[in-house]
């Protein structure tokens, strides 16, 4: 009525890896888009595997102290939470459709195509799906058409995210898929020509996604299960070291162009290159794979992103391989920041991140905006599954029984309030008020009977005062009358 609006809390992107989580707090000003705020606190030990949370309340604490360090105050309005999945824990396709048709019909054209290339039960899925305009093309057939973008989640997967957001005192925001959220990010920093081909590479903490993009649209995209703990395992096996010292040791290694500085290093290079390898045979499959779909396709550029950036020289390494020329994508070229808040080395790895927290309004060209929680969440009745089970059985504070006990007290003192009205004192007033309610009747009674006398005795007052009258007025003639009454015979009748 008087245009009031609850304050709304603030929008954050949230990264979690197995090593690290990262948040992000990104607001639009006057001198561009800036980064408010910004932490990264390391994972606990085996709280996520395979990208995916595995203790959602180990996590939700570490996000809380993220919150914490970051300046964003536990008691005001409640702060959103954007984050990713890992591209291999979703399924996604993309699929031709015709152009121009009508919204509902095309809803309906993808959720049946969905459920040909989904391989859980739908009714157990998350889906989303955007249209692709980059994509528009006349076929063979002269028929004019354009991809679809689905991407398909476990429920239980975002059921997850939920809970972590619950330990973290946030609402759950958009949920993306990782690769997708990469793209975004760099479309800020000039990776979206319509006129570039580009392959980007998220190399990850446990798997590399690998996609082929034009005008930040992803043509073609999948993964593989090769990534940083991969290569730190490796390394970590080799150097007989545990897996901490290996992972410590990562930043040191250069992949191309400097002698080692110690044979150790020689020998973490060494190994490293082999992983990198295996890497870039799966980029050279994944283009021929393409290709053989569309035909020959040019490469301008390979964009690389992720964890792995981590290491020194790795665009060399991958431009030497492949032939294509190479470069780290620095999602961060254009934001506004404190350069001593988000070192330089580190800024390639954030191009998720940063997709995660940005307004995809805010970026100057179209990107697939793909969310798997736009249903928000969803009951699940009578569902006794782990993944359901919202939260665990915590122990009860102190004042809890005290508080419960002062509350039954209370409510057995109404009770009998309420009792004593019911069954006593209102019973009583009840017949007084009627025995009041009779005594009026019986007064409205008394009170007709003494109108109606009232009455009767002004009409006998009238009556004497008539006759009073007759009676003074005729007095001198009664002597008269008298002789006449007395001589007059009884047959005979006066007039």
């Amino acid at each position: 009525m008087f245009g009031f609006k609850k304050k709304q809390g603030p929008t954050i992107g949230v990264e979690i890896n197995s090593d690290s989580i990262s948040l992000m707090q990104l607001e639009k000003t006057r001198v561009g888009i800036e980064v408010i705020r910004f932490a990264c606190l390391p994972a606990p030990a085996n709280t996520v595997r395979e990208g995916l949370v595995t203790d959602p309340q180990a996590v939700g604490a570490v996000i809380m102290s993220l919150l914490e360090d970051s300046g964003i105050p536990a008691s005001g309005p409640m702060p959103t939470m954007n984050m990713s999945i890992p591209a291999q824990s979703a399924v996604i396709r993309l699929m031709p459709v015709p152009t121009g048709m009508p919204p509902d019909e095309l809803a309906e054209v993808v959720t049946q195509e969905a459920t040909n290339h989904v391989p859980f039960p739908i009714n157990d899925a998350n889906l989303d799906w955007s249209l692709m305009p980059a994509t528009e093309r006349t076929d063979p057939d002269g028929v004019r058409r354009v991809d679809v973008i689905l991407a398909a989640v476990q429920r239980s997967i975002i059921e997850t995210c939920w809970r972590t957001a619950d330990s973290a005192g946030v609402r759950l925001g958009r949920v993306e898929v990782s690769s997708l959220s990469a793209i975004r990010g760099l479309a800020l920093s000039g990776h979206d020509s319509p006129d570039k081909v580009s392959m980007v590479v998220n190399i990850r903490q446990d798997a590399t996604d690998i996609n082929i993009v034009r005008s930040a649209m992803p043509l073609f995209g999948r993964s593989v299960i090769i990534g940083i703990e991969t290569l730190t395992e490796a390394v970590s096996r080799s150097l007989e070291v545990d897996f901490d010292q290996a992972l410590d040791l990562l930043p040191e290694i250069s992949l191309f162009g400097r002698p080692p500085k110690d044979d150790r290093s020689g020998q973490a290079a060494q190994v490293a290159r082999t992983i990198f390898s295996d890497i870039t045979d799966e980029l050279e499959r994944s283009l021929e794979f393409y290709e053989s779909q569309v035909g020959d396709v040019r490469v301008d550029e390979i964009v690389l992103t992720g964890p792995g950036c981590m290491l020194q020289n790795l665009d060399q390494y991958v431009s030497s391989r492949m032939g294509h020329k190479a470069a780290y994508g620095n999602a961060m070229k254009d934001l506004v920041f404190d350069e001593t808040l988000v070192v330089e080395r580190m800024q390639p790895i954030l191009a998720s991140l940063v997709g995660s927290s940005i307004d995809p309004v805010w970026n100057p060209t179209f990107t697939v905006d793909l969310d798997l929680n736009k249903e928000g969440r969803l009951p699940h009745l009578f569902d006794e599954r782990k993944t359901q089970v919202l939260d665990e059985e915590r122990e009860l504070p102190p004042w809890f029984r005290p508080g419960l006990a002062a509350g039954a007290a209370i409510l057995v003192l109404a009770f009998l309030a309420w009792s004593y009205l019911v069954y006593l004192e209102l019973p009583g007033k009840s017949q007084e008020a009627e025995g009041l309610s009779n005594k009026i009747v019986e007064a409205k009674h008394d009170l007709t009977k003494i109108s109606s006398l009232k009455t009767t005795n002004a009409h006998l007052d009238t009556r004497r005062k008539v006759l009073t009258y007759l009676i003074n007025k005729s007095r001198r003639w009664s002597p008269y009358l008298r002789v006449i009454a007395e001589n007059t015979p009884r047959d005979v009748q006066i007039e």
